[in-house]
This record gives structure tokens, sequence and C-alpha cells, in this order.
């Protein structure tokens, strides 16, 4: 079964509609958001956020240790707790990029950052995806 091909405009409207289904690559995520091509207003609040749920879930409990072990507890839960969800957010700061600038859509889909599938769980190709293959295809 050969894969469907759609421009931006179609994958936008697909999803708000609830067509297209798309799963973001936590793992690149961050990267991602931290991209030129990103919205410059997410950028802070991923580093914010994941700079400090580091800092209390190693340094600050290590520090704790010495006052109250409870306290260290605490710290390395909540220091958990905030890595966890900053990674959640990251992965939602994308989809919205996605849906809102063209460039950035490309660029995630380019690096393998994204898949995109209908309801039925069948692979959607990038129009953008398709033009690059066939130019440089050999």
């Amino acid at each position: 079964m050969e894969e469907k091909i759609i421009t931006h405009q179609e994958f936008v409207a697909g999803y708000k509609t609830g067509k297209i289904i798309i799963s973001i690559d936590k793992s690149k995520a961050g990267d991602f958001a931290l991209s030129d091509f990103a919205d410059k207003h997410n950028k802070p609040a991923h580093l914010f956020w994941s700079w400090s749920g580091i800092i209390l879930a190693i340094p600050l409990s290590l520090i704790f240790i010495f006052i109250n072990w409870r306290y260290s507890i605490a710290s390395f839960i909540l220091g958990l707790i905030i890595v966890s969800a900053s990674r959640k957010t990251v992965g939602q700061f994308v989809l919205r990029n996605m849906l809102e600038n063209e460039s950035f859509f490309e660029y995630v889909l380019l690096h393998g950052g994204a898949k995109i599938t209908d309801e039925q769980g069948n692979g959607i190709k990038s129009s953008f995806l398709e033009n690059m293959g066939k130019k440089f295809d050999t």
C-alpha cells in the first residue's frame, strides 16, 4: 500500500479534524524546540524547567543529604517530576510549532522527529519530503 502524501495545509486541517495523528519523538523534541526554526518564546521556558529539574534532582538532593535526608528525597522526587513534565511539554511545543510554521514542520519531518499517520494507522508522507527524495534520487 502506497503512503499518502500531504502538504502542510492538509496536515493542519487533518490534525484539527482528528483525521491525522502525529507522534513526536520525545528524545529529539528538546533539540527541535531549541533549534533556530522553532518559536523563540518556547526556548526559555524549556531551558528553565529542564535545568530546574536537573538541579533539584542531583546537586540539591546531594547537598540536602547533609542537612536532612527527607529534604534530599523530596528534592530528588520533585526534580524527577519536573524533568518528566518538561519532556512532555516540549513535545507539545514541537506539535504547536509544527501546526503554526511550515518551515518547522518540514525541519522536524526531515530529521525524523515525528511520524504522521491517519486514523487507520497508515503512514503519511509530507509533500516536501517526497519532493526532496525525487530531487536527489539517482
